[in-house]
C-alpha cells in the first residue's frame, strides 16, 4: 500500500490522497489510462499508442460486466479493423500455429515442454 501512495503523490503532489480520492481515482481503470468515447476516440488513443510508443497490444478492462466487452466487440473491434489496427484472421488453425507456423501441431522438438510428452510409443 505504502507504494501504491507513492505512486499517487509522486503523479499529484499538491492533492490530498484520502482513501476516498483514491478509490475515485482508481474506481474505473485502475492505477493504468483510461480512455472513454465512442469507438473513433478510443481507436484514437490506441493508435496513438501504437504509432508513438510501439504497442503491440492492449489490456482492456470493463466498467460494467458483460456490457463492456459487448461494446468493444460491437463497435470498437469493427473500428480498429478499419484502420488495419486488428487483424481478421489468423494464418493457423489452432493458436500455436498461428504463432509458430502452419504444422506446429505440438510443441516443437526444442521447447522445454517437450520432455514433458508422454511416449506415443
Amino acid at each position: 500500500m505504502r507504494s501504491a501512495l507513492e505512486t499517487f503523490t509522486t503523479a499529484d503532489p499538491a492533492r490530498e490522497w484520502t482513501p476516498r480520492e483514491i478509490a475515485r481515482f482508481v474506481g474505473i481503470g485502475g492505477r493504468g489510462p483510461v480512455v472513454a468515447g465512442g469507438p473513433g476516440t478510443v481507436a484514437d488513443e490506441m493508435e496513438r499508442w501504437i504509432s508513438e510508443a510501439d504497442a503491440d497490444g492492449f489490456n482492456l478492462a470493463y466498467a460494467i460486466t458483460p456490457g463492456t466487452f459487448q461494446d468493444i466487440v460491437e463497435h470498437l473491434v469493427p473500428e480498429l479493423r478499419a484502420r488495419g489496427l486488428l487483424r481478421t484472421a489468423y494464418e493457423g488453425s489452432t493458436l500455436r500455429e498461428s504463432l509458430y507456423g502452419a504444422g506446429q501441431a505440438r510443441l516443437r522438438e526444442d521447447h522445454p515442454g517437450a520432455r514433458y510428452r508422454r511416449n506415443q510409443g
